[in-house]
C-alpha cells in the first residue's frame, strides 16, 4: 500500500503536523505500507517532529499563493512519479484540484477543524457571516468531489453529511503513551494551548479569580505561546493573580507537566478535536471544559471523568474546578475513570481504522 500525504509544511509545532507525523511513522512501520509526505511549503526547513527514516519526504519548496499554477504542476508531477494508491490532503491549497490529478490514486482529505470553522472565526459581523457562508459552501463543494472526506468527531460528521455524503469520521490518536498516571496530589491545575482568541484563556483567568479565593494555595499554569500573551499577562496582573496564574510558555514535554498536575481546564470557544483532552485522559487528569463545538463531549462524560459546561459560563467553570480541588476522593475516582476512556484513542486502533479505509478505497479503484 503506497500512501502519499500532502501538507503545507512540517516545520511548525502545530497539532496537524504532530498528528500527521505520528500516523506516518506508525504506517511506515507496517511491512505492507510505503509512506510519502509531500510538503509544498517546507523550503528546506527541518520538520519540527522527527520522521522515521522509512518515511519519504518530498519538499516542493513552493509558495502556493504566489505560484499556484507551478504548485499544481509540481504536485501533479510528484504524485504521478510516486503512483500512490491513496493520496490524503490536509485540506490546504491542494484541495481545490486534488481530484483532478490523474495519478490513479483514491483522493481523501482530512479536516482538522469543525464545520463551523469559518463562522466561528469570521462570523462576528454581517459581512463576516456572509464571507463565512461563502467559504463554507466552497469547502463543501471541494470536499464533495473527493472519494472520502474525513472529519474528527461524530458530531461534526452530522454537520457535513448532507453536503458531502462520503464523509467519514476517524478520531485523532493519542500523541503519547504514559504508563505512569498523575498522583493528583499536586496543588496545581494545568491548561494547554496557543494564546489566541480561539482558546479563550481570558475566561479561565476570570474563573481562577474565583477559585483563588476558595483555594489560595492552588496554582494555574498555562502552557503555550501566541499573540495574546501580553494581553493575558495584563489580565492576570489586573486580577491580582500574579504568581497564582502563570504563563509558562511552550513545553516540549506536556506529558511530564500533566503528570505533575491534578486537573486540566479548557475554556475554548471552538475546537476541531482537542488533543489536550486526550493527553489529559492518558495521564489520568480529571477535566473541566466548556462543551464547545466540537469534540469535548466525545471525550468527557459529564460527572464521570470530568465536567462539561456551557461555553461562557465563567461561574460554573470556577465552581467545577473548586469541586475537583476540594473533593480528593472524587478527584481520584475521576482520574481513574478518565484513564480508562483514553483506551478508545490508542494509536493501534486509529491506524487500524485508516488501514480499513485505505483497503476499501483501493479495492474500489482496482474494480473500476
Amino acid at each position: 500500500m503506497r500512501i502519499a500525504y500532502c501538507i503545507h509544511s512540517l516545520h511548525n509545532s502545530g497539532g496537524m503536523e504532530r498528528v500527521l507525523t505520528i500516523k506516518a511513522n506508525a504506517l511506515s512501520a507496517l511491512p505492507e505500507c510505503e509512506v510519502h509526505i509531500i510538503a509544498y511549503g517546507l523550503k528546506g526547513r527541518k520538520p519540527y517532529f522527527p520522521l522515521e527514516p522509512a518515511v519519504v519526504l518530498h519538499d516542493l519548496g513552493i509558495n502556493e499563493r504566489i505560484r499556484p499554477f507551478t504548485f499544481r504542476r509540481k504536485l501533479s508531477e510528484t504524485l504521478k512519479d510516486i503512483r500512490p494508491e491513496v493520496t490524503i490532503g490536509l485540506s490546504g491549497a491542494e484541495l481545490s484540484f486534488l481530484p483532478d490529478i490523474d495519478d490513479g490514486s483514491a483522493k481523501i482529505a482530512e479536516f482538522h477543524f469543525s464545520h463551523e470553522k469559518f463562522f466561528l472565526k469570521y462570523g462576528r459581523s454581517p459581512l463576516g457571516r456572509t464571507y463565512a457562508a461563502w467559504r463554507t459552501r466552497r469547502l463543501e463543494n471541494m470536499a464533495s468531489r473527493l472519494d472520502r472526506f474525513v472529519v474528527l468527531t461524530k458530531e461534526d460528521k452530522e454537520s457535513w453529511i448532507g453536503a458531502v455524503p462520503q464523509t467519514v469520521q476517524i478520531y485523532n490518536p493519542l500523541t503519547f503513551v504514559s504508563e505512569q498516571k498523575a498522583s493528583l496530589e499536586e496543588k496545581r491545575c494545568i491548561a494547554v494551548g496557543r494564546l489566541v482568541y480561539q482558546k479563550n484563556f481570558s475566561d479561565l483567568i476570570k474563573a481562577w479569580a474565583i477559585v483563588a479565593k476558595e483555594c489560595p494555595d492552588w496554582k494555574l499554569d498555562i502552557f503555550g505561546d501566541g499573540p495574546f500573551r501580553k494581553s493575558l499577562a495584563a489580565e492576570i496582573s489586573a486580577a491580582g493573580l500574579e504568581g497564582t496564574v502563570r504563563l509558562m510558555g511552550r513545553t516540549s514535554n506536556v506529558c511530564e507537566e500533566m503528570l505533575a498536575s491534578s486537573c486540566l481546564a479548557m475554556s475554548s470557544r471552538y475546537e476541531g478535536f482537542p488533543m489536550t483532552l486526550l493527553e489529559a485522559a492518558e495521564t489520568g487528569l480529571p477535566m473541566v471544559s466548556y462543551s464547545c463545538p466540537k469534540g469535548p463531549s466525545e471525550i468527557i462524560q459529564d460527572g464521570v471523568n470530568g465536567y462539561l459546561l456551557t461555553p461562557g459560563d465563567v461561574d460554573a467553570l470556577a465552581e467545577r474546578i473548586i469541586s475537583i480541588i476540594k473533593d480528593t476522593e472524587r478527584r481520584k475516582e475521576m482520574g481513574w475513570q478518565v484513564s480508562l476512556s483514553a483506551k478508545a484513542f490508542t494509536l493501534d486502533k486509529i491506524i487500524s481504522q485508516w488501514m480499513s479505509l485505505f483497503a476499501e478505497l483501493s479495492r474500489g479503484k482496482s474494480g473500476n
